[in-house]
């Protein structure tokens, strides 16, 4: 039986990647279908980011409007993820230059007082990078939000009409 790494997802699950326990080959399963999912699905946590990327359904009968909507997520997706693996990256590297510099010969780890100053630092140095990341983030979601409900809109209506 091969291990996986798994997430949930409304009950659902997805495997992304298999590793054998007996090698170090790790065989990866590439993401399903879009077209051929019934739902959204969520993959496991990325190892730098930690965001879970989501493989959004494709309707077969999707209208332009709903298209707009899944692809704005999608891009939404890719900008988060962008800017959360640079952001993670820089922070361990700096992380680890502080501990080299900072550790104590014969000392396995800094206590938290200690990392503090490293912390405090480092958000100092990035605030204004945060700022504009939420400042866009809440741009970004306004838009999906008023794209979501158009799409509800449209198809409440659209049930209406066959009623």
């Amino acid at each position: 039986m091969l291990p996986f790494h798994e997430a949930v997802f409304r009950g659902r699950y997805v495997a992304f990647m298999l590793k054998r326990s007996s090698t170090s080959d790790t065989k990866v399963v590439h993401p399903p279908n879009a077209k051929k999912i019934s739902s959204d699905m969520v993959g496991p946590p990325d190892p730098v980011s930690n965001l879970r990327r989501i493989i959004f359904k494709q309707s077969a009968n999707e209208t332009k409007l709903e298209k707009r909507y899944r692809e704005l997520r999608m891009e939404v997706q890719e900008w988060n993820q962008k800017f959360w693996t640079q952001h993670n990256s820089r922070f361990f590297q700096e992380r680890e230059e502080y501990l080299k510099k900072n550790l104590p010969e014969g000392k396995q780890n800094l206590t938290a007082d200690e990392m503090s100053v490293f912390y405090k630092s480092f958000l100092d140095k990035n605030w204004k990078s945060h700022i504009t990341y939420n400042l866009e983030w809440y741009k970004k979601n306004v838009a999906l939000l008023m794209l979501a409900i158009q799409v509800k809109l449209r198809r409440l209506f659209k049930l209406k009409k066959l009623n």
